[in-house]
């Protein structure tokens, strides 16, 4: 390590020292399960109720995840009547996360809609536009922010550590099944590559610099229609220049790094939650190397739940780690990637 340039060290408070609250779960799958899991092992709250179609989903989520008082319902709109109910977490397909989040709102729930917010910009401008028209807090879950090593990362940047930045790639493919019956290969579901991997990298682009444009994207569709593969080209507000990859189709690296005039930050794999950063001199020599421990959403969204916990308490109705803003011009962006995909 050199005294010159070095990481800075997390300055995140311990997840268990977060207010409590009552979360509702609305979809019962997988990643509300990791949800569930990472709750009951990192922070002070809890699982007040759980919803979907299936009552029986609902009642074996609760009691798997839950406590003796957790209650389950045959329906969302249920748990959104639950007086017990502080925060939703909307955990079903993409396709239904608009509707989920404005009648989480419209019930004066506070929502955190898991990525991507929306199908497209439109609806999450709407997701925004009422929450703020409510009053209520709402924000989509792109919890690699509110990790340590997204603390971190901040940090690098606030500082300027990297100095005038000038290029940032960033990939996340992963070799899934082929399908074309489940929800991956369904448009009406909001399947692909770029809903369900790609706004992982344009997040992390957008937060080092802004997107000012889509400059080229290219790629292969499935025969459903959905993205199968692809690489984006962006042209960032700060003059910098972003390429992401993302694919269903093949794994990746799932890494990223970030270059700049005084020095170059590698983010290792998994991309969601980097296990380790990399600081290198402009020269390429390791200057520092930080391992971090939460490499899945089982151990690391308890930190997602404690962020909303302090938000709250603070009397906040958006992060100030992924403002609702934000959230509309990332999905913008993927807008037109999605655009370019099949207009070619």
């Amino acid at each position: 390590m050199t005294a010159q340039l070095a990481l800075p060290h997390p300055t995140l408070p311990d997840p268990r020292t977060a207010p409590a609250l009552g979360w509702g779960i609305l979809g019962p799958g997988w990643i509300a399960a990791q949800f569930g899991l990472s709750l009951a092992a990192m922070t002070s709250s809890r699982v007040a109720a759980v919803g979907s179609r299936s009552l029986e989903r609902s009642g074996s989520f609760a009691r798997q995840y839950g406590d003796a008082g957790s209650r389950a319902y045959g329906s969302y709109a249920a748990v959104l009547a639950d007086p017990a109910v502080d925060v939703a977490y909307v955990a079903v397909p993409h396709s239904g996360h608009r509707d989920l989040a404005l009648q989480a709102i419209t019930a004066g729930k506070h929502v955190v809609v898991e990525k991507p917010l929306a199908l497209d910009a439109v609806q999450a401008q709407e997701i925004a536009a009422a929450a703020r028209a409510a009053g209520v807090f709402a924000m989509e879950a792109m919890w690699t922010r509110m990790l340590p090593v997204g603390n971190v990362l901040r940090q690098v940047l606030e500082h300027d550590l990297l100095g005038q930045v000038l290029s940032i790639h960033a990939d996340f493919g992963s070799a899934m099944e082929v399908d074309h019956g489940s929800r991956l290969y369904d448009p009406a579901l909001g399947g692909g590559a770029l809903l369900d991997l790609g706004v992982y990298p344009v997040a992390v682009a957008a937060l080092v610099s802004p997107a000012d444009r889509v400059l080229h994207a290219s790629g292969r569709l499935t025969g459903t229609g959905v993205d199968a593969t692809f690489t984006a080209v962006i042209a960032n507000a700060d003059g910098s220049t972003a390429s992401i990859f993302s694919s269903i189709e093949a794994a990746s690296p799932q890494r990223a790094w970030i270059a700049g005039t005084r020095g170059t930050l590698e983010l290792g794999h998994p991309l969601y939650a980097p296990s380790r950063l990399v600081l290198r001199t402009p020269e390429g020599a390791v200057a520092d190397t930080m391992d971090f421990t939460e490499d899945s959403p089982a151990t690391g969204l308890g930190w997602e739940a404690a962020h909303v916990a302090r938000c709250l308490e603070r009397g906040l109705t958006e992060s100030p780690l992924m403002p609702l803003d934000e959230s509309v011009a990332i999905a913008r962006t993927m807008d037109d990637i999605a655009a370019r995909l099949r207009d070619r």
